[in-house]
């Protein structure tokens, strides 16, 4: 699987943060899968020479740079959806670490057992994780974390309130287990997204690109993955292919060997996450629409009648397709690729 662009360049930018050059050890745009991507922070690490790596690059991961993971985990309804979405889908594999939630009388606990260490660097993953933990549950509650502590199972490698600075919350050491842990009410707090109407849909759709995340990736599934993962607007080909590092006219050429073309890729999108809309949700046609990103209602019926053979409203009342169909995986893109 091919690691997010985002964590190379927060990796990296975190290395010049501390006064080094990281040129040496990767590539400006260069694409890494996990292997890679560790191998990248065990020689960052032998270049930092810095213990507060790991905690700097964590807390500079913000949701967005997690990519469809972040996009779904910002459409949760509560903090409990969330955990339980990151248990499902951890970004870690499963050989680096086990990410577990659970409940006391009083708390909620989140709990992160790594099972392998980086060269030089025993906890970088633990207090990375926690680092972006924080970090992400922040931006999902639009506040600080009130009533939150850390636990590590291990004893400080700095002073503690380095610590502290980068997590912004109490840290205690020498602990049973590396956890992060909270008010059990908090944990089913409505979050900002509780409001919106597509947003249990939208945790199903990441859900299901993920899954298939370990599968043969093309440039049709990295489109697919950048127009799935997109909030709001959907992003013209320019932007998707600024968004994979490479010219508009290498993403064409790209996508033609594979047997496709950007608006090939964005039809069927808009076509699934249409279906999508109206099989499960009660938008109106226009908000559907205006999702897609069409202009008005009627360019949006014209397209839809030319996809399906129907209009969005026959369909939502069950007289175009015998059976709503959920979207294909990220490893499949128009019916001849599906697997």
């Amino acid at each position: 699987m091919k690691v997010q662009a985002a964590y190379i360049f927060a990796l990296t930018r975190t290395l010049r943060d501390l006064g080094h050059d990281p040129s040496a050890l990767v590539a400006p745009n260069q694409q890494l899968d996990e292997a890679g991507f560790y191998k990248l922070c065990a020689d960052a690490i032998a270049l930092a020479q810095d213990p507060s790596l790991a905690l700097r690059f964590g807390s500079s991961l913000h949701l967005g740079s997690h990519g469809v993971f972040g996009h779904a985990l910002m459409s949760c309804r509560t903090l409990r959806q969330a955990a339980e979405f990151l248990m499902q889908h951890n970004p870690l594999r499963a050989d680096r670490a086990t990410v577990r939630f659970s409940f006391d009388q009083e708390n909620v606990i989140l709990t992160m057992t790594p099972l392998a260490d980086l060269p030089g660097e025993r906890y970088f993953l633990v207090e990375s994780f926690f680092a972006a933990a924080v970090t992400a549950i922040g931006e999902l509650v639009g506040s600080d974390l009130e009533g939150c502590r850390i636990e590590f199972a291990f004893e400080p490698q700095m002073p503690v309130e380095v610590y502290e600075r980068y997590l912004r919350l109490p840290v205690a050491f020498g602990k049973p287990a590396n956890r992060l842990i909270g008010p059990r009410a908090a944990a089913d707090q409505p979050l900002v997204a509780a409001e919106n109407a597509v947003a249990e849909m939208y945790v199903r759709q990441c859900g299901a690109l993920l899954r298939e995340r370990d599968k043969t990736v093309s440039y049709v599934s990295e489109v697919r993955r950048v127009l799935m993962g997109a909030r709001g607007r959907i992003p013209n080909e320019h932007e998707v292919a600024r968004q994979l590092n490479v010219s508009g006219r290498t993403l064409r050429r790209r996508l033609y060997c594979e047997g496709h073309s950007f608006q090939d890729i964005l039809d069927d999108v808009r076509n699934r996450l249409a279906k999508a809309y109206l099989g499960e949700t009660t938008l109106s046609i226009a908000e559907v629409g205006t999702l897609l990103g069409f202009e008005d209602a009627a360019n949006f019926r014209r397209a839809f009648r030319r996809w399906n053979g129907c209009s969005p409203q026959c369909f939502r009342a069950g007289e175009g397709e015998a059976a709503f169909e959920p979207p294909v995986s990220e490893a499949g893109v128009l019916a001849e690729a599906a697997p």
